[in-house]
């Protein structure tokens, strides 16, 4: 159902730097890029890290989030790690959320922008 999914940012250095190697982790790479941004992705979903169209500051939504799929648990842990030296601010450390011990396990963080992110593993280890 989802084509792409865009996050804001005021400097695409930064985030160029943030993004290539976070999703480098996990699987994937940048794609295309232009002058206003990237897009990261393979084929069927992408993410794009752009500065915003109408030339005005880019600012984050409360209550908005990206979520990226990891490969297996030790991937989210070692994403979200990246993340943090990387620069991003922590929102939630790696860790099964809800009750079922093989259910969701996820990680929250927010990029340089505060882009909420999380990365995540649904079922078993």
């Amino acid at each position: 159902m989802l084509g792409y999914a865009v996050l804001g940012t005021n400097d695409t250095e930064r985030a160029s730097d943030f993004y290539d190697q976070l999703t480098m982790l996990l699987g994937s790479k940048c794609i295309h890029s232009f002058d206003r941004g990237f897009f990261y992705g393979e084929t069927e979903f992408e993410l794009a890290v752009v500065t915003p169209f109408d030339g005005n500051e880019a600012a984050t939504g409360n209550g908005n989030m990206v979520a990226l799929k990891a490969s297996s648990r030790e991937m989210v842990d070692r994403a979200y790690a990246l993340a943090l030296k990387l620069g991003a601010t922590d929102e939630g450390a790696p860790g099964i959320r809800g009750s079922e011990e093989s259910g969701f396990y996820g990680a929250y963080f927010r990029d340089a922008d505060g882009n909420k992110l999380c990365v995540y593993r649904m079922g078993p280890a």
